[in-house]
């Protein structure tokens, strides 16, 4: 059978003593620590939720910002193309009108080259025509005359062109 010593009975009630006393003293302190780290924690997580849905709001506006940064680059692109096209068939219309008058110019220089060509080409023709004329006659024949006789050349010659 079971002995019941006395030693047995104070040792219980020494258990019973010190577990009320720390219920009392030291369970109640436990707990209080306990609950205000749980609150820490909790607190903690809490902030750092909230510090994450900041972050990941000013990713979307700096992703917004870059989006609308790239478009308006690609605009600015668009523009400067458009102006430089725009330059480019200026310069070109612009330089097409300086070659046609530079054209016109020479065609104009040709013609009056080519007319005074064939004028000093008649005077000469007319020269040798009135040489050849006293040498036929074997007469000289006064300035006065020659003039008179290469003016008529001249302009009969004017009226059949």
């Amino acid at each position: 059978m079971i002995k019941f010593d006395i030693n047995l009975i104070f040792g219980i009630i020494d258990i019973i003593v010190f577990y009320l006393l720390m219920k009392k003293f030291l369970f109640g302190r436990i707990k209080k620590v306990m609950d205000a780290r749980k609150e820490l924690i909790e607190g903690q997580l809490k902030e750092a939720e909230d510090k994450n849905n900041e972050a990941d709001e000013k990713l979307r506006d700096y992703e917004e910002k870059i989006a609308s940064y790239e478009s308006e680059g690609k605009e600015i692109i668009s523009d400067a193309r458009k102006k430089a096209d725009d330059e480019y068939n200026r310069i070109i219309t612009s330089a097409n009108a300086d070659a046609k008058i530079i054209k016109e110019k020479a065609e104009a220089d040709i013609a009056a080259e080519s007319e005074k060509a064939k004028q000093e080409t008649k005077e000469q023709i007319a020269a040798l025509a009135i040489e050849v004329a006293e040498k036929v006659v074997k007469n000289s024949v006064s300035e006065k005359t020659n003039s008179s006789i290469i003016d008529e050349f001249l302009s009969e010659d004017g009226n059949e062109q």
